[in-house]
């Protein structure tokens, strides 16, 4: 009995800690979400006047008691219109910081600061996207950012170690995982663990199911247990990722991934499968980092270039450092000019870097040694690249008298640009917030965290409500949170919509879609809505009896006249037969905006009844004959 279990406890290694985070993955993790923000900002810009600006949907009266009085938006510094573009340029520099790796750490906490803010600001278009976003960035701020694949680590040179583990790790760790797991234990709807339509339901809902989905959410015989399949992983799938065993980390970690493809291909629902994907990365261990590594081409023989840099300048290794990153080259060696009798005299004559190529170790006693053809100067530049392999960039660079030019210029100023890099990347390596401070900043967010979301889970505030102990608390560090995608269940009702308005000039559009008014299901939910925000605001605004706000905002900065809002559902059965159903059309709202022509708008709201009407018709014939039928049928002896 003790060998079988001496062997399960012998695959535990002691690199194989959930907690412990490998700094390639940190860092690639920083590009992909500064990448992902740069994103959502571009994909916020076309409707920023709508959701951002003072005279939004939104105003920032009515933002600023949405939540109560501890959550908090730099939004309500001032009304001034002219404050929410300075924070969009801010947010913009810090994302680009955050790319580059550029005071990471910095970065971090200014975008984590400003995404907080923006969804503070505006609660109506958020999504769960966007609080993982908050989330993450807020915990990535005490993670090691500049250590791998930033300009701060090739200003500092390569540290020692691989991976870092410390509160931050555990709490970032957790937080994400937490996301899954409270998404799976929120679905207590029966169907998701017992009838098993709960799958079937997210994808007969026309706002949100993708063409592809369309082709097999039919299967009624597959989407049953694939309900359930998904109810487990969801659940499973982040205590799997948290044991301490690479092949459980991984089968995890897989798992969460395949979930979110299946999402982004199933449903339309915004960037929230990507930013999933993004917040996973950190978390996969080093020894998989380690076998992608070595399947990558140009990385199995390192160079024998030596690079030789003036030792009393900071800007001159950094820019050794840089050369060799953008070149693709690995293994060359750096030294200073001043060791070697050729490299330092080019230094004292030339005042101009040099690069050459070791020979081999027998050549010369011990170690290899330096070769006798030293470039220097741009000459070594453009030496360095035709030798590396990406050879190509040769024909993007300079020639030879642009090249010297722009090298000399480059050595004039080397000091002003050494002392530039010291203003931008400081005095440390980017090495996350590891102190005392840090870790108690970090261990209190995620204990605030875990405490949140026990006290928020419904069987638990229903029995003894201590929500109002912890929600000062969780909003001051702006982290709010509650993953309830399609939890308890998906919509009980396939609900869409349409916005016709009648423009002063006359026509006719409708104002979610831009196009002519269509009362057909839409086959492109975002796009037929204007976009999967707008689409989040429509219906929460109805959820909360405020949709007057939206066509308030319409006929204040539009060119309207009069605005109806159509509503259309039909019950959501869960099965293929959904499909059959007729919807029901409704209309929601009915608005008249300033200085309107009374009599135009009589004229369009009677268009309006005749449409409805019409539709109302068309949909009811085959169900009333139908049912006509089938009365008659049993009215006969």
């Amino acid at each position: 009995m003790r060998i079988p279990l001496l062997r399960a406890f012998s695959s535990y290694r002691s690199d194989a800690s959930p907690f412990l985070l490998d700094l390639r993955a940190i860092g690639l993790f920083r590009v992909l979400l500064a990448l992902v923000i740069l994103l959502d900002q571009i994909v916020r810009l076309s409707d920023w006047h709508a959701f951002h600006s003072a005279s939004g949907v939104v105003a920032l009266a009515d933002s600023r008691t949405w939540n109560g009085p501890w959550l908090w938006s730099l939004y309500w510094l001032s009304d001034a219109p002219v404050l929410p573009h300075i924070l969009e340029v801010v947010r913009l520099v810090a994302t680009v910081a955050l790319l580059l790796g550029i005071r990471p750490r910095l970065a971090a906490f200014v975008l984590f600061v400003l995404l907080a803010s923006v969804a503070a600001r505006n609660p109506l278009l958020l999504q769960g996207g966007d609080k993982v976003l908050v989330v993450m960035t807020f915990f990535a701020v005490f993670l090691p950012l500049g250590q791998r694949g930033s300009l701060q680590h090739l200003w500092f040179g390569k540290g020692e170690a691989s991976s870092h583990r410390s509160a931050a790790t555990v709490a970032y760790t957790v937080q994400i995982l937490l996301v899954w797991f409270m998404t799976g234990i929120l679905k207590t709807g029966e169907q998701w663990w017992s009838s098993g339509t709960a799958i079937s339901m997210a994808l007969h809902l026309e706002a949100f199911a993708t063409e592809f989905s369309r082709l097999w959410r039919h299967w009624d015989w597959f989407l049953q247990p694939l309900t359930l399949f998904v109810f487990a992983l969801e659940c499973l799938a982040p205590l799997l990722a948290l044991v301490p065993n690479y092949w459980c980390r991984l089968t995890g970690l897989f798992a969460l991934v395949a979930l979110e493809v299946a999402i982004w291909l199933s449903l339309e629902v915004g960037l929230f499968p990507l930013i999933s994907l993004v917040s996973l990365v950190p978390l996969f261990p080093g020894r998989f980092i380690d076998m992608l590594a070595r399947v990558r081409p140009g990385q199995r023989r390192p160079s024998d270039l030596v690079l030789f840099y003036d030792r009393g300048c900071r800007f001159c290794v950094f820019a050794c450092r840089l050369l060799l990153a953008l070149c693709g080259i690995r293994g060359a060696r750096l030294r200073e000019a001043q060791s070697e009798p050729e490299a330092a005299r080019i230094l004292d004559e030339s005042f101009a870097w040099s690069v050459t190529r070791a020979r081999p170790a027998n050549e010369a006693e011990g170690a290899a040694a330096p070769g006798p053809d030293f470039r220097q100067g741009w000459a070594a530049v453009r030496y360095l690249v035709e030798h590396s392999p990406r050879s190509w960039l040769l024909r993007v660079l300079p020639g030879g008298g642009s090249g010297d030019r722009l090298y000399a210029w480059i050595g004039r100023n080397r000091g002003a640009f050494g002392r530039a890099g010291a203003m931008c990347f400081g005095r440390t390596g980017g090495a996350g917030w590891p102190g005392r401070k840090g870790r108690f900043v970090a261990s209190c967010a995620l204990a605030t965290v875990l405490a949140w979301n026990v006290v928020s889970y419904p069987a638990v505030h229903d029995a003894v409500d201590l929500r109002p102990l912890i929600k000062p608390l969780i909003s001051a560090f702006n982290l709010t949170q509650y993953w309830s995608m399609f939890a308890p269940y998906p919509y009980t009702h396939d609900t869409w919509h349409a916005m016709p308005a009648l423009a002063r000039d006359g026509g006719r559009m409708d104002l979610l879609s831009g196009a002519p008014v269509s009362l057909e299901p839409p086959r492109d939910g975002p796009e037929r809505y204007g976009g999967y925000r707008w689409r989040k605001t429509i219906f929460r605004s109805l959820q909360r009896g405020e949709i007057e706000r939206v066509a308030g905002y319409h006929c204040r900065t539009g060119d309207w006249s009069a605005i109806d809002l159509l509503g259309f559902w039909r019950p959501n059965l869960g099965v293929a037969a959904t499909v059959d159903q007729p919807y029901e059309a409704r209309l929601l709202g009915r608005w008249r905006c300033a200085h309107a022509d009374l009599d135009a708008v009589e004229g369009f709201r009677a268009e309006t009844d005749a449409l409805l009407s019409e539709y109302g018709w068309r949909q009811a014939t085959k169900p009333a004959v139908a049912a006509l039928a089938a009365s008659d049928s049993r009215a006969r002896p």
